[in-house]
């Protein structure tokens, strides 16, 4: 009988094609997680715009400022503040939506300087419609989905 001394090519082949084999089974499920991985993403980013719209038109483009609650009812100066408010005419806002983006950055939170409103899949920017206070819209570019008026198309699917 002969010994055999290292790998012989029969086994090299069976080795190359067992990788192979495990290789087109897993490429497929890599991509798929991948590709689910930046819809989420885009679509996450769709739904903080589509809050930055909200915030900018409920405060006029940041002209309203939310009203600070105060806890302590004992306090009469702060009830002296509010009635003086009231003895104030009113100041009419005009309240819109706005696809200008260096608009809806001033809405972000403090640190949120490196938010980009592109989708995460190759970096085209999202199309914003905004028709004065009726409507707004955002959509991927990528048909990741759509946010019409606060409301995501893929929720309904």
């Amino acid at each position: 009988m002969r010994e055999r001394k290292g790998i012989m090519l029969l086994d090299a082949l069976i080795i190359i094609l067992a990788v192979g084999v495990i290789a087109s089974l897993l490429i497929p499920y890599i991509r798929t997680e991948r590709e689910v991985r930046l819809r989420n993403a885009c679509r996450n980013r769709m739904q903080i715009i589509s809050n930055l719209e909200l915030k900018y038109f409920e405060t006029a483009g940041g002209k309203i400022v939310p009203k600070a609650e105060t806890t302590d009812t004992s306090d009469t100066t702060a009830q002296k503040k509010l009635v003086n408010k009231k003895d104030k005419p009113d100041t009419s806002y005009v309240r819109a939506f706005t696809k200008n983006i260096d608009e809806l950055k001033k809405m972000l939170p403090e640190g949120g300087d490196t938010f980009d409103f592109v989708c995460p899949l190759d970096g085209r920017p999202f199309v914003i419609v905004a028709r004065d206070s009726f409507f707004f819209s955002i959509s991927c570019p990528n048909g990741h989905g759509q946010i019409i008026m606060g409301s995501p198309t893929w929720e309904n699917k």
